[in-house]
């Protein structure tokens, strides 16, 4: 059952970790614009995420397929997508992106930014789509946005999304507790 964008909490961040490394070798250049990013370096860039920051997942099951990292620093929100391989071309980044922007506007944030690679053609379509003015040089590209300040759509529809995803929580835990139940107690 696919689940809707949403938070991911500390405990998960090893969803997080996991999603990064079953990407290949260039989608990892792409996604951290450098080379050479081992299963130890996203341990250790997942590890390192503040407490400020945010991971918003989409996930198909429990399996993570899909996240936006927005860190945040003073007014600006900076941003990294990544979708698996297979889940592409669904909006599934789109999603990811706009759920971003809107996140780092509730927060205050004056301006959005992402770092890419030139030749990373997916994220640099996906963040003009998104209104972002893409500066290219020497092999990179920078985007940046201007962000509106939080308004009651966008401050309500974060609380909408806050109260699917805890229904969503809630109603997986019944269940674990009914599968418990069925399992431990013998009915007459």
């Amino acid at each position: 059952q696919r689940m809707p964008i949403r938070r991911l909490f500390a405990h998960e961040r090893p969803l997080f970790a996991a999603h990064l490394k079953r990407l290949s070798t260039d989608d990892r250049r792409f996604r951290f614009a450098t080379t050479s990013v081992t299963d130890a370096r996203i341990d250790s860039y997942v590890a390192g995420i503040a407490e400020t920051d945010i991971v918003l997942g989409w996930l198909d099951g429990e399996i993570l397929t899909g996240a936006v990292h927005v860190a945040l620093d003073g007014a600006v929100a900076e941003i990294g997508v990544s979708v698996d391989a297979e889940q592409r071309g669904r909006g599934i980044g789109a999603d990811l992106f706009h759920r971003a922007i809107r996140w780092a506007r509730n927060r205050g944030a004056g301006r959005l930014y992402t770092l890419c690679l030139t030749d990373n053609l997916a994220m640099t379509a996906l963040a003009r789509k998104a209104g972002m003015t893409v500066h290219r040089e020497s092999g990179t590209a920078e985007a940046f946005l201007p962000l509106d300040p939080p308004d009651l759509v966008t401050v309500s529809d974060e609380l909408g999304a806050g109260v699917e995803t805890a229904l969503h929580d809630w109603a997986g835990l019944l269940e674990s507790c009914r599968e418990l139940w069925m399992g431990t107690v013998r009915l007459p």
